[in-house]
């Protein structure tokens, strides 16, 4: 029997200083997602990033963290009621983990485990559809080190980036199109990376090209709905240096209004599920920098959560693997 394993990066425990500091300190001192050495990233991640970084980044989880009882984060919420939904439709039995932070892969193992004792394989889905080595890489190589540490009785099947998909792509474009009239530009955001690394990975081939996948997954999304490339714009968000992708959307969404896009519609196709990223970042930030530059409509398009066309995508995609 199978099983399937969501995975995505993480969530703070709370939105307290303290936990977002632990959460900011494990993800920035891996070296799959610095590029530097592993010492060094966990000095520069322990040391300085962390400690300098927390209460500022405390702050805006603190903002976007459901505020119903219990308090959990919207991340680990989603994902929670993915899994739950997934496993009801489809008669399988699944359970969430984090690269960093809680719920961890082990424990994951264990109830995946303790549901099914005849399971005999385990599909781990990540919940991020592009190619990237502070992503792919790194949750392939924390899952294999943690599932070669103890005899498990199932094999590992990893799902490989899924940016193509038509499946996912319809899932995209269903979520989008309500949001899409009346407006003069969409607009597409990603994470940026460092452009080293970029460049690194798709010197490899196109299974490995970060902003070829996300350009694909871009002309795809207008293919279905209707729009001409043309009519968007990609920036990147979450840079930590000039040397990473751009344009940024913290500093370059304003110029949209002075250039005659009043009207725009956001979506960050690389996060299925709403984070920091997409409910500060863009709900919060960038429709503040966007409209006190003089935009008339900003429209903020949630992420895929735990819609009813994700779960029958993440089905066939996991078919199809």
């Amino acid at each position: 029997m199978r099983g399937i394993l969501l995975v995505n990066l993480g969530t703070p425990a709370s939105y307290h200083k303290a936990d977002v500091r632990k959460f900011i300190g494990e993800m920035l001192s891996d070296p799959y997602v610095t590029g530097l050495s592993a010492q060094l990233s966990s000095l520069l991640a322990w040391k300085f990033i962390a400690p300098l970084s927390a209460e500022r980044s405390a702050s805006k989880y603190k903002l976007i963290w459901r505020k119903e009882e219990p308090l959990i984060s919207p991340l680990l919420y989603h994902m929670q009621q993915l899994a739950t939904t997934l496993e009801r439709k489809k008669n399988i039995a699944v359970e969430i983990a984090m690269r960093y932070g809680e719920p961890d892969v082990m424990h994951a193992f264990r109830e995946l485990e303790r549901k099914c004792p005849l399971l005999h394989e385990v599909v781990v889905f990540p919940l991020y559809p592009h190619y990237a080595q502070s992503t792919t890489e790194t949750m392939k190589e924390a899952i294999g080190r943690i599932f070669f540490s103890h005899p498990h009785s199932f094999r590992l099947r990893f799902v490989e980036p899924y940016y193509n998909h038509p499946a996912f792509i319809q899932a995209l474009a269903d979520r989008a199109r309500p949001y899409l009239p009346d407006i003069d530009k969409l607009v597409f955001t990603y994470h940026s990376l460092p452009v080293k690394q970029v460049e690194s990975a798709w010197r490899k081939g196109k299974e490995y090209d970060y902003v070829y996948q996300l350009k694909e997954t871009n002309n795809l999304i207008c293919k279905n709905v209707g729009i001409d490339p043309h009519d968007t714009f990609l920036f990147y968000s979450s840079q930590r240096g000039n040397k990473w992708l751009k344009p940024f959307l913290n500093t370059d969404i304003g110029d949209l209004p002075k250039l005659g896009w009043k009207k725009v519609a956001v979506m960050a196709p690389g996060f299925p599920v709403d984070n920091l990223e997409t409910l500060y970042d863009i709900d919060i930030e960038a429709r503040r920098l966007f409209m006190e530059a003089g935009g008339d409509r900003f429209v903020f398009i949630p992420s895929l959560n735990h819609q009813e066309s994700w779960v029958e995508a993440i089905w066939k995609i996991v078919e199809r693997s």
